[in-house]
């Protein structure tokens, strides 16, 4: 992190810094504001926001004096808005990309038809795209990501969002000598398949959370995303379809995250899982062939091995993508990319009973939840990414409760930007 201040200190000293376009001020986003707004070498410059009431609390409560603070649509007023030194809100994404002087755009909107979209636009204009949206990296990642090596750009996820801390730690592991046995995430909320918006409205609201937000979070959707950004990183299947998420303490998970055969749960290693009882943390179970480092993890407290959890008790979501944000433009390291293409994926299952001809709200709506399986068995079963749903997605036939979706069953938006990346990711294998 010295380095990163360094060089950014030595940004401020030629009299240059970062000049970051951020998609979306919502509780994340706002907080990200907050958050740059302290680190010398590193600007918000604009705040694309439908909303721009949003946008401009964001900035105020980051401590921009109003009258440094410009709403405008067009892009000759953002340049000389920026080249005097203020701060831009537009409703015009475009933007977002479209000014020279920016290096990076952040969407933090959560919505994937719009984040595929802004995403290759971004890279095609030659921006470093970081994501706060999992939701829709982990249905198109692998074909954005290729773009942009294409375009000799940074694409990636975020550190502090709980995929991107699970890759540090999966990283150290690794890089430390371990073997990588599994990866996951504690679950902070109950886990409720058919909790609806309508359920969770006041909690939310009390959060300072969209009330769909929130759903996601307790039906379970929001954890099989992130697992699924995760085993496309790492090249990680669940052990069973939506994992086994038990109830444990720190002190178990090694020797629960052992094969049966050993006395413990899994099937086969190289998995991704949740567990209760950990949050807000992350965890990665690791071994060695060594019987002297078996040694001394012993006589480090680590557990009596064969397996031992390495295990980060936080993660601050955009608070922590300030990091991303540097490397990314600075050192062209990104945090969590899917190298390893489509290896999991996020299916669609009915909360309710749904009939043929409505059209379905997705994630973190009251009809459809998210459960993590793998890509082949997805591809095998004609499976339904739960990402893909859009605001026009119909059904063609009724379908059960808990049932699959499958391709077969939607009339899907054909014209939309993130079914075209899909078909043509599966189609060249990605």
């Amino acid at each position: 992190m010295f380095k990163m201040t360094r060089k950014l200190q030595e940004l401020t000293d030629r009299g240059e810094e970062l000049k970051i376009a951020l998609v979306g001020s919502g509780k994340m986003g706002t907080g990200l504001v907050n958050q740059i707004s302290r680190i010398k070498g590193m600007k918000t410059s604009i705040i694309v926001e439908e909303k721009p009431e949003k946008a401009k609390h964001a900035y105020l409560s980051s401590g921009v004096k109003e009258e440094d603070i410009i709403f405008t649509n067009k892009k000759s007023q953002a340049e000389l808005a920026m080249k005097k030194g203020q701060f831009v809100i537009t409703e015009n994404y475009e933007l977002s990309y479209g000014l020279d002087k920016i290096q990076g755009v952040v969407d933090a909107t959560g919505n994937p038809p719009f984040g595929a979209k802004l995403a290759i636009e971004s890279i095609d204009n030659y921006k470093n795209i970081i994501m706060l949206n999992v939701e829709c990296d982990a249905v198109v990642g692998p074909i954005i990501y290729e773009r942009a090596k294409k375009n000799k750009v940074v694409y990636t996820g975020s550190a502090g969002d709980e995929p991107g801390a699970i890759m540090e730690l999966a990283n150290f592991a690794v890089g430390a000598g371990f073997k990588l046995l599994a990866v996951g995430k504690g679950k902070n909320n109950p886990l409720n398949y058919y909790a609806t918006e309508d359920d969770l409205r006041e909690e939310a609201l009390k959060k300072g959370l969209y009330p769909k937000m929130l759903t996601a979070f307790v039906d379970g959707t929001n954890t099989m995303i992130e697992l699924t950004s995760v085993a496309n990183a790492l090249g990680f299947t669940p052990d069973i379809p939506g994992c086994h998420g038990l109830t444990t303490d720190i002190k178990s998970v090694a020797s629960q995250f052992t094969l049966k055969e050993q006395g413990g749960i899994l099937n086969s290693y190289r998995i991704v899982d949740f567990c209760f009882g950990i949050a807000p943390g992350v965890f990665a179970v690791v071994t060695h062939d060594a019987n002297e480092v078996h040694d001394l993890m012993g006589y480090l407290s680590m557990g009596d091995g064969p397996n031992y959890v390495l295990y980060r008790p936080y993660h601050l979501t955009s608070l922590e993508t300030p990091i991303t944000i540097y490397n990314a433009i600075v050192e062209k390291d990104p945090t969590i990319v899917p190298e390893k293409g489509q290896i999991s994926d996020t299916i669609t299952l009915a909360k309710r009973d749904l009939k043929k001809g409505q059209t379905l709200e997705g994630i973190g709506g009251k009809d459809v939840y998210g459960q993590i399986i793998s890509h082949i068995d997805q591809r095998k079963k004609n499976l339904l990414p739960i990402g893909l749903i859009t605001k026009k997605t119909k059904l063609k036939v009724d379908v059960k409760k808990d049932e699959p979706i499958t391709y077969d069953m939607v009339e899907l938006e054909e014209d939309q930007v993130i079914i075209k990346l899909r078909k043509k990711q599966d189609e060249l294998g990605l």
